[in-house]
């Protein structure tokens, strides 16, 4: 099953019975392409002629769904300075909502209970999430010195169908479902000096120019079983050299100048403040 025919499979799953022309703005494709994948899906046996989902489509979604969830909370937050110096920064508040407990709940909704949180800078002001959400907190001792790479290698174990989070992100909408299809890292659609990827034509992220912008890298991943051992690997690796202890996590999605993963793209404006 290719991106295209994944993102209306799970379009169709997530709103049974739409036309095609809502499955378009679902899924992002353009109608003609909804059509044909419709087609495609139906030939390969995954929709039936009254577009249901066959035991093969619920095979593959049972393979495929999210498991659990690791929230990245070590860090200072040094870009919220001077705001957080006695706050976390997963614990501040936008529109009067505490920022991990957001995104807790957005998990919850999509059925994700098993959810890891890595702590290190006032992490005893994260235990309450213990009694109020059941979440696993997990400690990052050398979160002072180290980048999130090395929150990271303390949650190898459990990567495999997971959702990779930011403790300190918003999103109007959840970007969490119950069903997805294939690995992808959040990126928006606007242009950032700071970013060193892009997305090409085929919605894969790759290394941008040197001296261009790249697409705005949000920092939620998803990562299935396969992905995730090549990140497992990567992760031990880089872990093993100095030279990249204050690097981000994200390091360990590239092979070579391409991630291992697909592009997800967000409209900025509408889905974060």
């Amino acid at each position: 099953m290719n991106r295209q025919q994944s993102d209306i499979l799970k379009a169709v799953m997530e709103s049974p019975g739409s036309s095609q022309r809502e499955l378009s703005r679902l899924s992002g494709h353009s109608l003609g392409i909804v059509n044909r994948c419709i087609q495609e899906l139906r030939a390969e046996g995954y929709l039936d002629s009254d577009l249901r989902p066959t035991g093969k489509t619920k095979r593959e979604l049972q393979e495929k769904k999210p498991h659990n969830a690791v929230i990245l909370a070590a860090g200072f937050g040094m870009h919220m300075v001077p705001i957080n110096t006695e706050t976390p920064k997963g614990l501040l508040e936008i529109k009067g909502e505490v920022l991990i407990e957001r995104i807790i709940r957005q998990l919850h909704e999509a059925g994700i209970r098993e959810i890891y949180v890595v702590v290190g800078f006032l992490k005893e002001q994260y235990e309450y999430l213990i009694d109020l959400f059941q979440v696993e907190l997990i400690t990052n001792p050398e979160y002072a010195v180290k980048n999130n790479l090395h929150s990271m290698k303390r949650v190898l174990e459990h990567l495999s169908n997971t959702y990779i989070i930011p403790c300190d992100i918003w999103c109007r909408y959840s970007p969490f479902s119950r069903h997805e299809l294939y690995s992808w890292y959040m990126v928006g659609d606007g242009e950032s000096t700071e970013s060193n990827v892009r997305v090409n034509r085929k919605q894969e992220l790759v290394l941008a120019d040197k001296y261009a912008g790249g697409n705005a890298m949000i920092g939620i991943c998803y990562l299935l079983k396969e992905e995730a051992a090549a990140v497992k690997e990567n992760i031990h690796a880089l872990c093993s050299r100095p030279a990249f202890d204050k690097v981000f996590w994200e390091e360990a999605l590239y092979c070579g100048e391409r991630m291992l993963v697909q592009a997800r793209t967000v409209f900025y404006r509408n889905q974060y403040v």
